[in-house]
């Protein structure tokens, strides 16, 4: 009976391991609705999504922001007609993510998770210093469509979003 124990226990620990390793962390950005409607047309509206995101830094106060720009199906078309220009882009300041001026890196650090988001170079420039931020790859945006309901005052309106999550591995 022992052995059998110590048997399944050793066959378990590393799934219960690999499990805790796997696990992720998750802080919202924002919320946007989902779908984009050009200024100069009334019925014509398009699904948006992500299309990139970086990380941004002020090495004076130690801050971090992340960076969400999103795009449509259509706007290599119209984008050039739109004086939007698109959805515009979400910035955030999540909680417990920071930069590090002496690792040179933007770390997330909060709810026991750590890891870094982005490693940070600086380098001289005809205009002073420049930085270069560049995502580790730990650290990534998460877009998940979903359904708000808003009160109206009156009633209960249901509109369709796009919420955005820094996922942290």
């Amino acid at each position: 009976m022992k052995q059998a124990l110590a048997i399944a226990i050793s066959l378990l620990a590393p799934l219960a391991v690999a499990t805790q390793a796997s696990a992720n962390t998750a802080a919202k950005i924002d919320s946007i609705p989902y779908e984009y409607m050009l200024v100069n047309s009334i019925t014509n509206r398009e699904p948006v999504s992500v299309s990139s995101y970086h990380f941004e830094v002020e090495p004076e106060t130690g801050r971090a922001r992340v960076v969400v720009e999103y795009t449509y199906p259509d706007q290599m078309i119209y984008g050039g007609d739109d004086p939007l220009r698109g959805p515009q882009p979400s910035f955030a300041q999540i909680p417990g993510l920071k930069y590090d001026p002496a690792a040179h890196a933007v770390i997330y650090d909060a709810e026991g998770t750590k890891a870094v988001c982005a490693n940070v170079t600086e380098r001289p420039s005809l205009f002073g210093r420049h930085r270069k931020v560049t995502n580790t790859g730990a650290c990534s945006v998460l877009a998940v469509p979903s359904i708000h309901t808003v009160d109206t005052g009156w009633k209960l309106i249901r509109v369709r979003a796009l919420d955005t999550f820094l996922e942290v591995r």
